[in-house]
């Protein structure tokens, strides 16, 4: 496997070893022979997140996948990710034109779905950024501006409550 084809294969899974080794094995062994180093790591999940970024701008109906996929690859640590996180603080301060289903989306994204919520945009943010505060600013400002209109579901309101704990879970002291 040549540098390029290296490219191409972490490209078509986003990075994400589990799916590389999951669906194709013997090119995931190849490709870890090659070892690609931090350096070509970063500059790889750089322009993976440069992409996903032009994504938000046009992605309506799976904007939350996106913004999901941004909030994994930065979790990699590859990159800058105070850097990163803040350019998605300023997209997801934008989202006033997501539907009902999304908006819920994005604020499970925030919160994480595995039980220790250390998966989601909270951790993520006050793990490697000082953007806890902002985060927080946005996401309430996100929950009150859908909260009349979207209060009667369910899954919204138990989104925000796990938004929150998240919140009080990992902010900083």
């Amino acid at each position: 496997m040549t540098l390029e084809e290296a490219k191409e294969f972490y490209f078509q899974y986003n990075g994400f070893s589990f799916h590389m080794g999951r669906e194709e094995p013997a090119k995931y062994s190849s490709f870890q022979k090659l070892h690609p180093g931090d350096d070509t790591l970063r500059e790889w999940d750089e322009e993976l997140l440069e992409g996903l970024f032009r994504d938000l701008r046009t992605e309506t109906k799976r904007f939350w996948s996106v913004h999901d996929t941004i909030l994994q690859i930065i979790r990699r640590n590859h990159c800058d990710a105070e850097h990163w996180l803040c350019r998605l603080l300023e997209e997801t301060e934008k989202l006033d034109h997501l539907d009902e289903h999304n908006t819920t989306l994005i604020i499970e994204n925030m919160a994480g779905r595995n039980t220790a919520m250390n998966d989601g945009g909270v951790y993520t943010i006050c793990r490697y950024s000082g953007l806890a505060e902002r985060m927080n600013e946005i996401m309430e400002r996100l929950i009150s501006n859908c909260a009349a209109e979207y209060d009667t579901d369910e899954r919204f309101r138990e989104a925000v409550k796990r938004y929150r704990q998240a919140y009080m879970k990992w902010k900083p002291c």
